[in-house]
């Protein structure tokens, strides 16, 4: 009886636990989140800072170049949350970095990035065919 009722409340422990995880895991970003970005209220044909891309396996901006090793999906109020476990590489640094990439599509049709949802930024879609950054010299 005793062994019963400890099992009993070792369960009732740990099961709580177990039962709250909620996130999904992913090998690639969703398809929605790919192609040429660039921060909201900006051109992508007038630019002269460079977007940033993301494909299902890399994401890369100016100053760094990563790969994509999971994606995390979590349910959120207005929609899935999506976490990308990166690691990236930049001229300035030998080995690369672990980061975390928050990425949560928007109903504008935008999307918000950040390492974190204090640092969360909007971003609109380059159209395809858009030259992302002005042309500088050689034939146009």
């Amino acid at each position: 009886m005793r062994f019963t009722c400890m099992a009993a409340i070792v369960s009732i422990l740990i099961a709580p636990h177990a039962a709250t995880a909620d996130i999904k895991r992913h090998k690639a970003v969703p398809e929605a989140f790919w192609g040429e970005w660039i921060a909201g209220g900006q051109s992508c044909t007038k630019n002269d800072q460079p977007p940033l891309s993301i494909t299902a396996s890399a994401y890369s901006r100016a100053d760094s170049r990563c790969t994509i090793d999971w994606v995390d999906e979590t349910a959120g109020r207005a929609g899935a949350i999506y976490s990308a476990h990166l690691r990236c590489s930049s001229g300035e640094q030998p080995q690369p970095s672990v980061a975390n990439l928050i990425l949560v599509s928007r109903e504008d049709g935008m999307i918000s990035l950040g390492a974190d949802f204090e640092s969360l930024q909007s971003y609109q879609r380059c159209p395809a065919g858009a030259e992302p950054r002005p042309h500088i010299g050689g034939p146009e």
